[in-house]
């Protein structure tokens, strides 16, 4: 599996799931300042795990039919605990990801929200 992490994404996250073993390629590192349009026309998006704190890209794919990722992994628990999203994360991953999902991360739970067909 491979993650792509949204420049939003804080360091400490990045971090934890490198030293998990992830690979993960950050935005922040590869490509920054990058609008979420220009994310999801890579040539490789639908290879690639989305982690982001970012909404958008579930507008952009439900509805604007833009090129899905893998997957989505998207948390509304915001930038003011990383350790615990990474955890959740790692977590999320040795439970297997749901691909062809948007899969948000919340204070309680987790959702799955399929892609539309043909995206």
């Amino acid at each position: 599996m491979r993650f792509l992490a949204d420049e939003n994404v804080h360091p400490v996250v990045v971090q934890r799931l490198r030293a998990a073993g992830l690979k993960v390629e950050w935005v922040n590192e590869t490509s920054k300042g990058s609008q979420d349009e220009a994310i999801l026309s890579r040539p490789d998006i639908s290879a690639l795990i989305l982690i982001t704190y970012d909404r958008d890209f579930g507008d952009l794919i439900f509805n604007r039919n833009y090129p899905s990722p893998r997957a989505i992994i998207y948390s509304r628990l915001g930038r003011a605990e990383p350790r615990h999203l990474a955890d959740r994360i790692l977590a999320l991953i040795e439970r297997g990801v749901a691909d062809a999902h948007m899969i948000v991360i919340t204070k309680d739970e987790e959702r799955l929200k399929p892609f539309p067909p043909g995206v």
